[in-house]
Order: structure tokens, then sequence, then C-alpha cells
């Protein structure tokens, strides 16, 4: 399958600010499952990216605009071929965790079974742990389908619950979230039967006959588990579904703290209002290098004088 994306972000600032530096992981993963074809990154107000690999194999965009501005834009288009999804067996033997605890000796593996920021256990996970009998009580691959599905059912999909930077409880409470809250709920129980286990940051693509909770034309977040026999194998809590070939990788980490679209610092005191546009379509032909991926979402150009005039209004009332 070939896939066209289109992302968007505008940071707009209530005050002019200045010294941006941002770091983006918006390159699609290139590996044995899928292949980058076409990446395109734009930055408002202009600046010169680098890029680097991190031992994940995540690609990393740095960039950082030193004068002043009141906002920024980031776009990227990209091309991504996704390939078919390996059959995976109805299920593993249980001498599977005997290999499983072998394995997971090895340092890479082991990264994946320490909580992270978001991932933390508490009393509210162990309480819906018992709710649901999690535990060693069958194969891995059994088990980790069966817990896919129980958050599916224990959780509603409600956006505005919680926050990018909402501890695992938020959700476990109001048994409602977003696809982040759900991915780190599972990661939190896999690693606690010792399963490695990664916070995936990418994009599903929709289709009309299927029954997704997930927003359409929205990042998304799902879960890789480390299976003997098997590597890395995709689950998606939010929508009950095994990762296939309508799921697009573009990063790994512990959780979104390490695995989050961009982050950055500035110099200045002020409020943020961030607006994202996102397209993800279906290819039948590849495009021209130069043709638009999504016209309609085009990137603004920015005037940075208005920002210099009212950096310099408040420097003179001081």
């Amino acid at each position: 399958m070939y896939y066209a994306i289109t992302h968007l972000t505008i940071y707009s600032y209530t005050q002019p600010i200045a010294d941006s530096v941002m770091e983006l992981r918006m390159h699609p993963r290139n590996d044995a499952q899928q292949r980058c074809i076409r990446f395109n990154l734009e930055v408002r107000p202009k600046a010169k990216t680098f890029s680097y690999r991190d031992y994940l194999g995540n690609v990393l965009y740095s960039f950082n605009i030193p004068g002043v501005h009141e906002k920024l834009a980031v776009k990227i288009e990209t091309v991504v071929e996704v390939k078919p999804s390996v059959p995976l067996p109805e299920s593993l033997s249980m001498s599977a965790w005997e290999e499983l605890d072998a394995h997971t000796r090895d340092r890479d593996l082991y990264d994946m079974l320490l909580a992270g920021q978001f991932t933390e256990p508490t009393p509210l996970l162990a309480q819906f742990a018992a709710e649901i009998g999690w535990g060693r009580t069958t194969d891995p691959l059994t088990l980790l389908k069966e817990l896919n599905g129980a958050i599916y059912r224990a959780f509603d999909y409600q956006q505005h619950v919680t926050k990018v930077d909402s501890p695992i409880d938020v959700a476990l409470e109001a048994r409602r979230g977003v696809c982040q809250d759900f991915s780190h709920i599972m990661l939190a129980l896999a690693r606690q039967v010792g399963i490695p286990s990664r916070y995936v940051s990418g994009y599903l693509f929709h289709r009309e006959d299927q029954n997704d909770r997930s927003d359409a034309d929205a990042s998304h977040a799902w879960v890789e588990c480390w299976l003997p026999g098997l590597g890395w194998v995709g689950f998606d809590p939010t929508n009950n579904l095994m990762v296939a070939d309508r799921h697009i990788r573009i990063s790994v980490g512990s959780d979104y703290a390490t695995s989050s679209p961009s982050r950055g610092v500035y110099l200045g005191v002020t409020e943020t209002d961030l607006e994202v546009r996102v397209k993800v379509e279906m290819l039948t032909d590849l495009p021209m290098e130069e043709q638009p991926l999504s016209p309609e979402i085009e990137l603004p150009q920015y005037d940075n004088t208005q920002a210099l005039l009212t950096q310099q209004q408040a420097q003179q009332q001081q």
C-alpha cells in the first residue's frame, strides 16, 4: 500500500518569542515493514534543518529560529509504502515465556521493560489489572490479544478528557481517553508481566467499512510488543486491531515523552495556541516529485515585522 501524508502544525504565541529550538520526529521509519519514498519538510519562519538517526532507528530533525516571532509553522509531506503484514500464528506455546525471559537479558529489550514517564505503575492500574485478571494465565501472544480487547471494551474514546502530559490515572479514573492514554495503559501492563513493549507514534488510514474509534486524518499511537520468534508485533488498543498495512509508523520510544512528534523550547513568556491539520490518503499512483500532496493544506507565510514592533513597544514601556 502507498500512502500520502500531509501534516501542518501552527504555533501561535500571545507574546513575541525568540530563540526557538525544536526537535521533530515526523519522518516515517524505514525498515522491513515500510519504506519512505518521499519526504519534504518546510518551516516558517524559514530555518535550516539538521537530521540524525537515534539508536532506535528514528529519524529526528532539529532547527532553531533566533529572531523574534509570534507564529511558527511546520509542514511535512511524505509518501510511504507499507508492506503487507507477515501472518501471525493464532497463539504461541507456554514455553514462549521462558524464551521471552531469556531474551530480555539483552540490553535493548530490557530498556523496553522499564517504566517511562507516563507508564509508572499506580494503584488505579493495579485495580484495573485485577479487574481483568491480568497475569501470565496463557501464552504471551494470546494474552496480549486479550489485553488489546479488554482496554477497548473498558474505555470510551473521548477527546479533551486527558492532555498530552496527563498521567495514566486520569484515563483510568474516567474510563475515557484517546489513543495515547490507551497505549500507555497497555505498555504498563505488558511490561509488568515481562513483555518488552514500546510506544509507536504514526498515522492510521481509515476506511469507511471499518469501525475505527480514533479520528481520521490525525496522528495516532499504538503499541509494539516483542515476542520470541515473531519480533515486534503491533497492537492498537484504541481500535482493537492487530497492526497491519493501514498503520504508518513514524517513531518508537518508551512512551509519548520519548516519541512525541515535536518538542521544543523558546525564550519568552507567553501562551501557545496550537492548530494541526492532517491528511492521510491511499495512493493508486505515485505522484510526481514536485506535485503537492494536499494543495488545500497551505503553509502560511509569516512576516516578523509586527512581532519586532510589539517587542520594541514592550521594551519602551519598561
